[in-house]
Parts: C-alpha cells; structure tokens; sequence
C-alpha cells in the first residue's frame, strides 16, 4: 500500500505543479511540490528507498522543465543521500527542519539546472524564490503525507 501511495503521491504533486499557473507578480514562479516531496522520501524512508522517490521525483520535474533531462533528478538524489545521512542527528518532525530540507532540495536543483544555461541576477532571484516558495510548502507537505501514511498503516 505505501508503494501506491507513494506513486499517487508523484503523480498528485506533478499534476498540482503542472496544472498551477506561474505568477508573473513573482517573475514567472510557479509552485513546486516535487522537492518537498523528494525531502520527505530522504527524510522517512529508508535511504534505497528515498534514492529513488528522489530520482523519481527528479525525472518527473525534468519532463515538466525546459532543462536538461536528467539534472534534477541527479541533484534530488544526491540532496536525498545527503538528508539520509543526516537524519540521525536532526529531528524531522520539526517544521524549520522541514523547511529547510524543502529550500535546499529546490535550491540545488534550481542551480544545477542553471549551470547549463545562463546565470543571472533574474535567474538568482528565481532560485531565491523558489527555495523561500518550497521552504513554506515542505512542512505541509509533510503533515500531508504523515497523515496518510498512518491512516494506510491504520487499514492495513
């Protein structure tokens, strides 16, 4: 049942992100869910198994981008190792936790894909935003995918 879950969940986040327009107040942002959703593989599942919701994750917000097919899927994964490793020493259930696993799933991400075009000062304004969006929509994430989580392990 978590496999399904967890594929419902991709597509879900991708759908929401896809579906949501950009706001051309904040420069053509939009927002993104999928790297809160590759925190919270790292920061929940064992580490294959948040590797590969990463690489899931990362692809499918490939396929949405104009970017480099590959990039962000390679920065999710190795953000996702690296937040694995961390997780012993750090309390995931904490929002600001949270929050800046977000920002930093979206910020390595975002400048990964921009190392293959032109950097600008627009384009680090961006990033910024993108991490400070992704920062806000982690925590939520987060309680969302607990919540159904302990609803599927109450079923079961």
């Amino acid at each position: 049942m978590n496999t399904c879950l967890t594929i419902l969940t991709l597509f879900l986040a991708a759908a929401l992100q896809a579906g949501l327009p950009t706001w051309s107040w904040l420069g053509g942002v939009r927002l993104e869910f999928l790297p809160a959703v590759a925190a919270y593989g790292a920061l929940t599942l064992p580490q294959t198994g948040g590797v590969v919701l990463a690489l899931a994750a990362g692809f499918i917000q490939d396929s949405l981008s104009a970017g480099p097919f590959g990039v962000t899927a390679f920065a999710y994964a190795v953000i996702a190792l690296l937040l694995n490793s961390l997780r012993g020493s750090i309390d995931r259930d904490l929002p600001p936790v949270q929050m800046a696993a977000g920002a930093v799933t979206a910020t390595t991400a975002s400048v990964a894909a921009c190392c293959f075009v032109r950097i600008s000062l627009g384009a680090l304004v961006k990033i910024a935003l993108l991490g400070v969006l992704s920062a806000v929509i982690t925590p939520f994430l987060f309680a969302a995918l607990d919540a159904a989580r302990s609803t599927g392990r109450r079923s079961a």
